[in-house]
């Protein structure tokens, strides 16, 4: 890292070993301090040598540019930036060769460490481990967080991931390709659509054995608390004890708040959303400092948004966690199309674009493609399960 006196800011050249690039020398007597620590693989060890994680580990040893460690508590490694070669070729017809017309294309949001996989069996025993995350590129459609009956909630949801509408429908219809009679919402009080075609759009058996079963983390932060909504405190907020209704039930004014169910700050289950951290710690480019030192509903400002990949400036996408409301047990976070972070009502239609954790055995193909991740030449999976 470096310091300056009178704003001057001042970079090192990796490839050019020595040079240093220096902006806004403005004024004499300016000092800079150059500060150099030694590299560390941070998910590297054992076993996990030959995993995806560890491909990507050692791809930001080398320098690569959009890549980058957050300054979480987990010191996770993200792609950052407008256009970072992160797309990856998934949910691939099985006994085919990957490529456009047999997979799909998702993104990889980046390596996430403190990560819990739960087992399947009835133990549920939990791992700690590193897991890549990925998200789907494109929409399966507009759906609601979740709806309820006119009488609950005034109508408009209730936000609850663990008993959420879209939950189920991810984790049942979506994940296992199957029809059923179950419902599809995207409006005030339990307005339904046509579901998707699953059959289509879901989850191919080969697929489905690739992706962990996760502790998701669905905690939020205080309303009134400003710097909450800063990247950082995000993070830790979504990892809290602090439910989307703690502050209704300090209110009298309880007809946004009148549902009876119970809240929880985890769920364990294998498709989810992004989280709010996921998108404001995916802003990069020259930005990037600038705007993880902003709060996230003001990332339509100063060009956070423009070089953040995850934006998307023709639709509202919706998030995992909810959100806090003094009057209401009905929010949570979207991104809005304009590049903030946005509360909104559970029952709103917005697009969905489901994300997942891969198993530790999941694998990069190696291949020498020398823009290997752009949209052009994805990277390629391999599973080394049964």
């Amino acid at each position: 890292k470096s310091e300056c006196t009178n704003g001057v800011t001042i970079k090192w050249d990796n490839d050019a070993w020595g040079n240093f690039e220096v902006n806004n020398l403005k004024q004499t007597k300016t000092v800079c301090s150059i500060y150099f620590t030694t590299p560390i693989n941070k998910v590297c060890s054992g076993s996990g040598l030959e995993s995806g994680a560890c491909y990507f580990a050692n791809k930001a040893l080398d320098g690569e540019e959009d890549l980058v460690y957050d300054d979480t508590i987990d010191t996770n490694l993200r792609f950052v930036g407008s256009t970072p070669n992160n797309f990856v070729y998934f949910n691939c017809d099985e006994g085919k060769e990957a490529s456009k017309s047999t997979c799909e294309t998702w993104r990889i949001i980046g390596v996430m460490n403190n990560v819990t996989e739960v087992s399947e069996d009835e133990l549920q025993t939990e791992f700690n481990g590193t897991y890549l995350k990925i998200i789907r590129n494109d929409t399966i459609g507009e759906l609601s967080w979740d709806s309820s009956a006119t009488g609950v909630n005034s109508g408009n949801g209730i936000n609850e991931w663990s008993e959420a509408d879209l939950q189920k429908l991810l984790n049942n219809e979506y994940l296992n390709r199957i029809t059923s009679d179950t419902k599809c919402y995207n409006d005030f009080g339990e307005r339904t659509i046509a579901c998707p075609k699953w059959t289509d759009i879901g989850i191919k058996d080969k697929t489905r054995s690739m992706i962990a079963n996760i502790k998701w983390h669905t905690g939020t932060f205080e309303f009134s608390n400003e710097d909450s909504w800063l990247a950082k405190a995000t993070y830790e907020a979504e990892r809290s004890n602090y439910n989307g209704k703690d502050e209704c039930l300090n209110y009298s004014d309880i007809s946004g708040c009148n549902d009876k169910v119970d809240r929880t700050t985890t769920w364990i289950g294998k498709v989810g959303l992004m989280y709010p951290s996921d998108y404001g710690y995916a802003v990069g480019d020259d930005v990037r400092e600038i705007c993880l030192g902003k709060t996230m509903n003001s990332y339509d400002t100063d060009n956070c948004m423009n070089n953040n990949w995850l934006f998307d400036n023709s639709n509202f996408q919706t998030l995992l966690s909810p959100g806090p409301s003094p009057h209401s047990s009905t929010y949570v976070f979207l991104i809005s199309k304009f590049g903030e972070l946005y509360l909104s009502h559970a029952y709103g239609s917005d697009i969905v674009r489901p994300a997942l954790y891969l198993k530790s055995n999941v694998k990069i193909v190696d291949k020498d493609y020398s823009d290997y991740g752009s949209s052009t030449h994805p990277f390629e999976l391999e599973y080394g399960g049964e």
